[in-house]
């Protein structure tokens, strides 16, 4: 009863929302992507409507927030589709986008796998969730404009932020409050409101590379400072999650945060506090060294050479794999050297887009414009992306998290902000 009252309710705020403040469903989604505990609020549909093994089962599966918010964004940009014209503009210039072309590529070429996939039930599931992505990226795209392009990262860095006291509380205590029973081993490793600890690391990580950013635009020196205990906060919330994916993630993080930004001071402050929570942790924890080791040894050799042995051009099908939960592999596999194709020319798009928004602050900074803020921000979804591509190689997913489609629609929205404002400035 208490699940369908909670889905209820959700459902309604959803309804005012998608009328009145569809905007916010974009940051909302963002903190719903943290609470992966919500599909215990709710009803299991798919259990209802299928067996494990149906489509509509597969599809529907366990309701959480996410999910819901999801639809709702949906719902929300392409009913205004149907009665606002500049927002068929708004589009047109999406779809314009080199960033939104390579990514329609690839749902296409997902779609595509049906015809020879070595499971067809599976490839369909997995192309229409691909498919449900995309109009979420494009959902973003529609409703995003520049004088909201923080409010995502505030978003992620005030609920990573409030997830600390849970943290800390399973920590210090060794007290899960959900998924004990999956989690609970020889080693407890803290999960809060997540069923992956390794999910719960990489969004701390998103948190992180947040906070870096708000900085840039903090001109207060209390604030700040407030910043900087926040990223004391992050850190020892990774370090209580000990997992070997999260310490990887965040050096690439950290590296690439150095070439890029210009806040070499709050990085450096991380890379010294987390080298310290690091080795306490390794010192603690010696089976990380022996997770380091073995993943050296064994980064999806064997897998790459089935591939290119067996299905070197299609794959075997989106959702297919087996072999491996290392993303580069897993797409190699499922979509063979073309879907590898479209992953570099996605990373190419994203490092020429990023050129582009450094040439052009670059050439044209002043204190009359923020045309150089327009490249942290950035920075910031750039890596976002390039987090959630990290942490997938030692397993994780990539082009289905939703994060990436969420950074990539607003990678688009700087793009076509400079060259539509007097179109954008109208919603």
């Amino acid at each position: 009863m208490f699940e369908w009252i909670a889905l209820g309710i959700t459902v309604i705020i959803l309804v005012l929302l998608i009328i009145k403040k569809p905007f916010w469903l974009v940051p909302l989604l963002a903190v719903a992507l943290a609470l992966e505990i919500s599909t215990t609020w709710y009803p299991s549909l798919g259990i209802d409507l299928g067996t494990d093994q149906s489509i509509v089962g597969k599809l529907l599966g366990m309701l959480s927030l996410a999910k819901l918010i999801g639809i709702a964004l949906i719902l929300a940009a392409f009913s205004r589709l149907l009665l606002i014209e500049d927002m068929k503009r708004k589009l047109s210039a999406v779809f314009s986008a080199p960033l939104t072309i390579i990514l329609m590529i690839f749902v296409i070429l997902g779609a595509a796998s049906i015809v020879y996939s070595f499971d067809t039930g599976t490839t369909v599931v997995a192309s229409i969730r691909l498919l449900a992505l995309f109009a979420i990226f494009l959902s973003i795209a529609l409703f995003m404009d520049k004088k909201h392009a923080l409010v995502p990262f505030q978003a992620v860095h005030l609920t990573a932020m409030a997830l600390a006291p849970l943290s800390f509380y399973e920590g210090f205590t060794g007290n899960l409050i959900w998924q004990s029973e999956q989690l609970l081993g020889d080693t407890m490793k803290v999960n809060a409101t997540f069923v992956d600890p390794n999910i719960f690391a990489r969004f701390i990580i998103l948190g992180i590379v947040a906070n870096f950013v708000l900085q840039l635009y903090t001109r207060d020196k209390s604030t700040g400072l407030l910043y900087m205990a926040g990223l004391a906060i992050l850190i020892a919330q990774l370090a209580l999650i000990s997992v070997l994916s999260g310490i990887l993630t965040l050096i690439v993080i950290l590296i690439a945060t150095l070439i890029f930004l210009p806040n070499r001071k709050a990085v450096l402050w991380v890379l010294g506090l987390g080298g310290l929570c690091g080795a306490m942790v390794l010192i603690v924890r010696p089976d990380l060294w022996e997770g380091m080791l073995l993943l050296t040894q064994n980064f999806g050799v064997q897998e790459i050479i089935a591939l290119f042995q067996n299905h070197p051009i299609f794959g075997t099908g989106l959702g297919t794999s087996s072999l491996s939960n290392i993303s580069v592999v897993i797409i190699g596999t499922e979509l063979g050297i073309l879907g590898l194709i479209v992953l570099a020319v996605l990373w190419l798009i994203l490092f020429g887009g990023l050129y582009s928004l450094y040439s052009l602050g670059n050439n044209q900074i002043s204190i009359f414009n923020n045309y150089f803020n327009e490249y942290y921000v950035g920075v910031g979804y750039f890596l976002w992306a390039l987090t959630v591509f990290i942490s997938s190689q030692s397993g994780g997913v990539f082009f289905e998290d939703p994060i990436l489609w969420l950074s990539c629609a607003c990678l688009v929205m700087l793009r076509f902000t400079r060259e539509y404002n007097t179109t954008l400035e109208s919603f």
